[in-house]
């Protein structure tokens, strides 16, 4: 998953964590001060009062005073001269002070209805909480007061609410709206514009990462080529990837070096012992007929082409990054096919040869491709029956196709052979088992690949594929044939 989408679903979760936090933190501090609840509670009780006078409906029937007499209660009324003071509803006024209290000229009534109250409560306006004078009360033993103003119809009224307890849960509804309105609509509108900032900017922040892999990855097909390996850019990078793509760099460098002197001693090798090989062999050849010197003369050859085998496998980078060019893998297929006839004679074998009627072509290197084809065809020949047929195709894609009919190669051991040295069966046939590897390694040069498929006779059909060329076609030669041709068994 992409770093910047990664930290994008981390701040979401982070945000939902923030949210239930803040969420149980919110609740716990209306549940606790419940003086602050009880006035949020009254406040929603006058709205709904008010509510209802403007549609015309009287406050007093509303659930919450028919369901819970005597716990919440009411009064509105008009701030006009006392005589003339109007209340415009009420529901449950015993623990309500009486309208006397808000008018500075009360009489000795009103200084008697006070006696309810605390001495010295400012019950003018605003909210209150007191324990009334001389009655026990229930649940929270004090009475909770709020007188607020509000307009009705254009003129301005004075609603006084209380309420002992909160048998309604009506506190609920109050925490749940103040939550909505501090918590969860914030977030809302934060959390979604943080997220995408934060995708935005590290989407931005993470391009030269990005380059940095792209680049890398580039590095990893130029290596599987044979080309060589082009150090990564640290252009208008941060400090930390710009310090990345410099180990990477110096650990490219490092690789290469590494790689170059392997190639080196590789050939060195091959090349020192080529000669000593070729002495060797022309010394055994001139010591009397035996079987011992036959069984070394045998060895001999068979080390002699293992070191061949490996000069070739060192140099192969080598000679395709010297020499590029548009191959005619049918040319080249048939070539090989050509000049493995002796040898198919030779071992009582036949090769058929059939292609399509027009080149197919690959950008790569000719004497590669041919080794490439030349080992499929030999080891075809090698571990085939005598008197049996090799079949060599070349398809579109371009791939070359060679069946046997020999003992096949069991699935076990179908990735095996394509390891250096692995010989499937060390008692047949002779070799030293570095073949197969130069073949896939050819294949991966040229942006290809080898696999082994199942005959349903039996036998083995070795299946090799090309990149196909990007430059244009080659004209076909003139006078070649492309038709279908086979080498026929010697009769007895």
């Amino acid at each position: 998953m992409p770093l910047s989408r990664l930290l994008a679903i981390r701040m979401i979760a982070v945000s939902l964590s923030l949210s239930l936090l803040l969420t149980a933190g919110f609740f716990i501090y209306y549940l606790t001060n419940t003086a602050r609840l009880r006035e949020a509670t009254l406040h929603r009780n006058i709205d709904a009062i008010a509510a209802a006078l403007n549609a015309g409906v009287n406050p007093a029937t509303l659930p919450l005073y028919r369901n819970h007499p005597g716990i919440y209660g009411f009064r509105v009324f008009d701030r006009r001269a006392l005589a003339t003071r109007h209340i415009l509803a009420e529901a449950y006024t015993r623990f309500l002070p009486p309208v006397q209290h808000l008018d500075a000229n009360a009489g000795d009534d009103g200084d008697k209805d006070r006696d309810l109250f605390e001495v010295g409560s400012d019950l003018y306006d605003g909210f209150q909480r007191f324990s009334p004078k001389g009655v026990h009360l229930q649940g929270d033993h004090v009475v909770s007061l709020l007188i607020h103003r509000v307009v009705l119809s254009g003129h301005k009224y004075w609603i006084q609410a209380d309420m002992i307890g909160d048998p309604a849960w009506i506190g609920l509804a109050v925490i749940a709206t103040q939550l909505f309105r501090h918590v969860f609509f914030p977030l809302l509108l934060i959390v979604p514009a943080l997220t995408l900032a934060m995708f935005v900017a590290t989407r931005d922040a993470l391009r030269p990462l990005r380059r940095l892999s792209a680049e890398a990855n580039e590095i990893a097909s130029a290596v599987a080529r044979g080309q060589p390996m082009t150090p990564v850019s640290n252009r208008d990078m941060a400090r930390e990837f710009a310090e990345v793509a410099a180990a990477t760099n110096a650990m490219l460098a490092k690789l290469e070096n590494s790689l170059q002197l392997q190639k080196q001693f590789a050939s060195d090798a091959a090349h020192e012992l080529r000669t000593p090989l070729a002495v060797l062999l022309l010394e055994v050849s001139q010591l009397p007929a035996s079987a011992a010197r036959d069984r070394i003369k045998a060895d001999l050859e068979e080390l002699g082409s293992l070191v061949g085998e490996l000069l070739r496998f060192a140099q192969a980078e080598d000679l395709l990054s010297r020499e590029r060019n548009e191959v005619d893998v049918v040319a080249a297929a048939r070539k090989v096919c050509e000049e493995a006839v002796p040898q198919a004679i030779e071992s009582r074998h036949m090769i058929e040869f059939s292609a399509v009627g027009e080149p197919l072509l690959v950008l790569g290197n000719a004497t590669l491709i041919e080794i490439a084809i030349r080992n499929l065809v030999e080891n075809a020949i090698k571990y085939s029956p005598a008197d049996t047929t090799i079949s060599v195709v070349v398809e579109n894609g371009p791939s070359v196709i060679v069946e046997d009919q020999g003992p096949g190669i069991p699935q076990a051991q179908q990735d095996a052979v394509f390891d250096r040295f692995f010989r499937a069966d060390q008692r047949q046939g002779s070799g030293a088992g570095v073949g197969l590897a130069l073949t896939r390694r050819i294949a991966q040069l040229h942006d290809g690949q080898i696999l082994i498929q199942s005959r349903p006779r039996g036998g083995t059909r070795m299946v090799l594929s090309f990149a196909r060329g990007d430059r244009r076609r080659a004209e076909p030669n003139a006078g070649a044939d492309y038709n279908e041709f086979a080498t026929s068994l010697p009769q007895k």
